[in-house]
C-alpha cells in the first residue's frame, strides 16, 4: 500500500444501547493491526474523551465530532462528510468500523487492493445469508405475518442469489461519498464476498467469545 493515495477514518462515538461503552473495549483491536508507517494517515472521528487520549497515546489522528453527530440516528455516511470537509480529504478512504475485532492488516490491504482494482468508486464486503429474506415476515399483531417480500416462489431454486452487506472494509473516493444510500453504498458499488462470516460486535456476549481467540 502506497502511503499517499489514502486515509483511513475510525468511528467510534461513545454512545452504544446493546454493549455500553464498546468502542473504548473495541478501540485497540483495530488501531493495533496498523503498522507504525501509516498510522500518521488514521482518523478518528469520536466524542469520547478517553478514546481521544487513547488515539493520542496511539499514534493517531483526532477529529472532534460534534454532537448533532454523535447520535443514535447519525448516520455513517454524515461522519463521513464531516471528515472529508474538516481535513479537505481529496484521496481514497478507508472506513474501518471497531465493531470487527477479528481483522487484520493484511485484510485491509488486500480489500483495499479490490478496491483500486474493481474499476469503481465505493467498495463494501458482502457475506452469503444463512436465511434467504424470500422466508423472511414482518411481524404482526395477534401472532400473524406479511411477507418481507412479497413472492409467489415455492421452490427454494427459483429464489434470486442474494448476499448481506458487511462493514468488514468499505473503501470510498470522496467522491462518492455524498452519493451514498445511508447503509454506505450506491447503485454500482462493489461487493467484494468475504469467504468467511466476520462477527460485528453489537453485544457483550459477542465481544467475549471473539476476544479471548
Amino acid at each position: 500500500m502506497k502511503n499517499n493515495d489514502f486515509h483511513i477514518l475510525i468511528p467510534a462515538r461513545k454512545g452504544s444501547k446493546g454493549f455500553p461503552l464498546k468502542n473504548r473495549k473495541l478501540f485497540k483491536y483495530t488501531v493495533d493491526t496498523i503498522p507504525e508507517e501509516f498510522k500518521h494517515l488514521v482518523y478518528v472521528s469520536t466524542d469520547d474523551e478517553v478514546i481521544s487520549q487513547y488515539s493520542v497515546d496511539s499514534g493517531v489522528n483526532v477529529i472532534d465530532r460534534p454532537p448533532h453527530l454523535g447520535q443514535d440516528e447519525t448516520s455513517m455516511k454524515d461522519v463521513l462528510l464531516h471528515f472529508i470537509e474538516e481535513k479537505n480529504i481529496k484521496s481514497n478512504i478507508i472506513l474501518l468500523y471497531l465493531t470487527y475485532p477479528q481483522r487484520t492488516w493484511d485484510d485491509i490491504q488486500t480489500i483495499y487492493d479490490i478496491f483500486l482494482n474493481c474499476g469503481q468508486d465505493s467498495l463494501a464486503c458482502s457475506e452469503k445469508v444463512s436465511e434467504h429474506p424470500y422466508l423472511c415476515f414482518y411481524k404482526k399483531d395477534n401472532n400473524r405475518g406479511k411477507l418481507l417480500i412479497d413472492h409467489k416462489l415455492y421452490r427454494r431454486q427459483d429464489y434470486p442469489e442474494c448476499f448481506k452487506l458487511s462493514m468488514f472494509v468499505a473503501c470510498y473516493t470522496p467522491d462518492a461519498v455524498d452519493k451514498l444510500h445511508c447503509l454506505m453504498f450506491k447503485e454500482d458499488t462493489h461487493f467484494h464476498q468475504l469467504s468467511s462470516h466476520k462477527v460485528d460486535v453489537d453485544y457483550i456476549d459477542q465481544f467475549l467469545a471473539v476476544s479471548d481467540k
